[in-house]
């Protein structure tokens, strides 16, 4: 049983689409910013950058409340919601020490190219 009520987990959705809906309006207003730029639309379109930013809170806003209302879309991340409540996360000790062997592993296989690549650079300095 999972310490995670319904009402938790719709608050979390709702509050990690809204976030992602923000960045998708920052993101918009940075390519419309850039649009402008390409091909001079402040100069052409009378109050292009309101309108622009306008336009991407707009539609970031729109995206949102297709999100939230399609049931579709709400079921599907609640159940994502629901199985990641049940992911049992490593403590403190355990990810140090994957951590240290991580670190270990890649400085081995590191080492192991490394010489490799001296090898072949060396046999291929022959050939010349």
């Amino acid at each position: 049983m999972s310490l995670a009520s319904k009402d938790d987990g719709k608050k979390w959705i709702q509050s990690s689409v809204a976030i992602t809906c923000m960045i998708l309006g920052y993101i918009l207003i940075s390519f419309f910013r850039q649009l402008g730029e390409w091909f001079a639309l402040e100069s052409k379109i009378a109050f292009f950058p309101v309108g622009s930013q306008l336009l991407a809170v707009l539609i970031s806003f729109g995206v949102f409340i297709y999100v939230i209302k399609n049931n579709q879309t709400s079921t599907f991340l609640a159940e994502v919601y629901e199985e990641a409540s049940k992911v049992v996360w490593p403590n403190r000790i355990e990810t140090n020490k994957h951590t240290i062997v991580i670190m270990i592993g890649v400085t081995i296989v590191g080492f192991i190219l490394g010489l490799f690549d001296l090898v072949s650079t060396w046999l291929l300095s022959l050939i010349r």
